[in-house]
């Protein structure tokens, strides 16, 4: 089990420090609006925009405190390093760093052969550049789902998250299943505002409890899948781009899997189990550390 070399920092300490973070990222959310914006949706404008500001700033303070609370003496390695904000060297660094978004890929296999079939994939019939891509990806929204959220989680509760806890000399198995906890309880606050948003009312309680449960669920279970990854390969580019593809492709739906014809609902169905055992099958292979030469926090031997 991969261990920090020596406890720079104490375990308690550092998941304080990790409570913070969640806190500091999720606070802004609250700091940075008037009493107009908070009668808004969390899609309007003026909300974006708030929130962008408040989780660029928590970006900016969650590395300083990394660089404060880990010690210098402790590693050889730059602040850079310790964050996976390092870039590839080479092609084949590059092509190492590309892996997990192709393993990404294949876990979604079954909802890609689904959009073929739709003819909704790049270059078919019903896919529009200017309207799948240069509409969402330039719109306030686009921006926040597929850029800004990846690029600010990932960096706060995946790099700065883990470069305290292994510092505090806690296991592996820690770091991967453990910390996702805190990245899956900040998405948490949405439920105060799905309470208000769906009537406040006891049935809002309800619908909000199950789909904060649900979310807890799938965004922790992401968090282990990006966590290992990180952990893997050492950069925090992977779990950048992993995120933003899932965002992208959204929770798998499907419901309109009935509406195809028989051979092709069985492929579809086909592809959804074969995604899932090719993604076991290659998930080390296409995480090797030695793809990107050599992880911090994975060590060869381990």
């Amino acid at each position: 089990m991969v261990k920090a070399l020596q406890n720079d920092i104490s375990p308690s300490i550092a998941n304080v420090v990790c409570i913070a973070f969640a806190f500091i990222y999720i606070a802004g959310f609250y700091l940075f609006r008037d009493a107009i914006s908070a009668k808004l949706s969390r899609n309007h404008p003026t909300v974006i925009r708030n929130r962008i500001k408040a989780v660029t700033f928590a970006s900016i303070v969650s590395p300083l405190l990394v660089w404060f609370i880990v010690p210098s003496h402790s590693t050889n390695h730059s602040i850079f390093q310790i964050l996976g904000l390092s870039l590839p060297y080479s092609v084949s660094e590059l092509i190492g760093l590309i892996g997990p978004v192709l393993l990404t890929a294949i876990l979604f296999l079954g909802p890609l052969v689904q959009l073929y079939f739709e003819e909704n994939l790049l270059f078919q019939n019903n896919f529009d550049f200017g309207r799948d891509v240069k509409d969402v990806f330039f719109s306030l929204l686009g921006q926040r789902n597929y850029v800004v959220a990846p690029v600010t989680e990932e960096f706060v509760f995946r790099s700065c998250m883990i470069a305290v806890l292994y510092h505090a000399g806690l296991s592996t198995t820690y770091l991967i299943f453990v910390s996702p906890m805190y990245f899956g309880l900040a998405h948490l606050h949405h439920a105060w505002e799905n309470y208000n948003q769906w009537g406040a009312n006891r049935k809002a309680l309800q619908l909000v409890l199950l789909s904060s449960l649900f979310q807890f669920c799938y965004t922790t279970i992401f968090g282990w899948y990006v966590s290992f990854t990180f952990l893997r390969l050492g950069s925090i580019w992977p779990p950048i781009l992993c995120h933003s593809f899932c965002n992208i492709m959204g929770f798998p739906d499907v419901s309109d899997i009935q509406l195809q014809p028989p051979i092709k609902r069985a492929v579809i169905m086909c592809s959804f189990v074969i995604g899932v055992i090719l993604f076991y099958w290659l998930l080390y292979p296409l995480t090797n550390p030695s793809n990107v030469g050599g992880s911090l926090y994975w060590p060869a031997s381990a």
